[in-house]
């Protein structure tokens, strides 16, 4: 492969795994608390007493069943926890929500900044991110491209003009780069995936174990384990459809 072919692949995978360090963006709802409709509210008939005052002397209240709350049926809501009717609770004023602190993201264990690290110092991605800042003042439609489809990752339907300004943004970083450095992790994981959709591809064809091993310079056992193992999968796919048969 030319050197400039191999050079943009590279920075194409550069492009495709700078966001790898970072974590998992989580959900913005949050439940904070505040005042709420109860189901029960206190008995006014025993004065939220249990018990009611008659000729000869105190009796059980039979509203509540001597609970001193009885469910709420057309009366007004009530908050149960500040005792007062909800539409009155509401209006109180609240103190700001304390800030949450992520025990798994305090200042002792940012995990993804060590990864981060490691990604800068065994790959180019400081020069990758300077060259993609410029593309975005050089070439606007061709940076947004590159950062919407490679950098975040989003499945965007491109028609060929896309796809030929996509690569053009790509091939302008790879040609100033001083030099294109991928983590070796990341060159062995694209060799692998590569090498397993050829034997796939392969034995889709119907070549045996046998000759795809010949074919790609790789022990035969390692091809043999790959199929069984896709095997397996398919198998496990298959298995709830043929089940509800």
């Amino acid at each position: 492969m030319p050197e400039l072919a191999v050079r943009v692949e590279r920075v194409g995978l550069l492009l495709a795994t700078m966001n790898d360090p970072y974590p998992r963006p989580r959900g913005a709802l949050d439940t904070q608390s505040g005042p709420s409709a109860s189901r029960y509210l206190p008995c006014e008939t025993c004065r939220a007493s249990g018990w009611v005052h008659r000729r000869g002397g105190w009796v059980l209240c039979l509203v509540c069943d001597g609970r001193a709350w009885k469910r709420r049926q057309d009366e007004p809501q009530w908050d149960a926890y500040l005792e007062m009717p909800l539409e009155d609770a509401v209006g109180l004023p609240t103190a700001p929500p304390a800030r949450q602190v992520d025990p798994a993201l305090d200042a002792s264990s940012f995990a993804w900044e060590r990864v981060r690290a490691t990604y800068d110092r065994h790959g180019s991605y400081r020069e990758l991110r300077l060259w993609l800042e410029w593309l975005a003042d050089a070439a606007p439609w061709r940076y947004r491209l590159v950062r919407t489809v490679l950098v975040d990752g989003d499945d965007l339907e491109l028609d060929a003009a896309g796809e030929r300004e996509l690569r053009l943004g790509v091939l302008m970083i790879a040609v100033r780069m001083r030099t294109v450095r991928v983590p070796k992790w990341l060159l062995e994981r694209e060799a692998s995936n590569g090498r397993n959709q050829t034997i796939q591809s392969l034995a889709a064809e119907g070549r045996t174990a046998g000759e795809i091993a010949r074919k790609l310079g790789i022990p035969k056992s390692t091809v043999r384990k790959y199929l069984k193992r896709m095997d397996g999968r398919l198998t496990a796919t298959r298995r709830p459809a043929s089940a509800g048969r």
